[in-house]
């Protein structure tokens, strides 16, 4: 599982998910600025199959139809909050699938959403985790 961790995103992350098995990565400085859709083709054609951020809009500005990268959502960039939830991060990784948007909320709720073959929204409640506070 090779994973771009956003600039949002508190880079300890990087080591946490490295020290439970992830091939994950910091944010290259060159990708500083590139807007969203031209940043989804590039961490693409990088070989990541997931992009984790704290961008909770890219869903909805974004298609991954035919993509073969997911992207996760944090609710947060907080990084007490984001460092004690590590298991649960991961855990949403792994239920990630390449085209979808998955979203975590405050709450603790986690939707997936992608564009299927006939061009039709979906939208899918993974199970959620325990609300994420600080």
């Amino acid at each position: 599982m090779r994973v771009v961790v956003d600039e949002g995103v508190p880079r300890q992350l990087v080591a946490a998910l490295r020290e439970a098995g992830l091939d994950a990565h910091r944010f290259k400085p060159v990708w500083k600025g590139i807007a969203n859709g031209e940043l989804i083709a590039t961490v693409e054609a990088d070989g990541f199959g997931f992009l984790l951020t704290n961008d909770k809009n890219m869903a909805s500005q974004q298609s991954l139809e035919g993509r073969n990268l997911a992207i996760v959502a944090l609710p947060t960039n907080r990084r007490a909050t984001i460092m004690s939830r590590v298991a649960d991060i991961i855990d949403t990784l792994q239920r990630a699938a390449p085209g979808q948007h998955v979203v975590i909320d405050l709450d603790g709720s986690r939707t997936a959403r992608s564009v299927g073959p006939d061009g039709r929204a979906t939208v899918e409640d993974l199970p959620a985790v325990l609300p994420f506070r600080w």
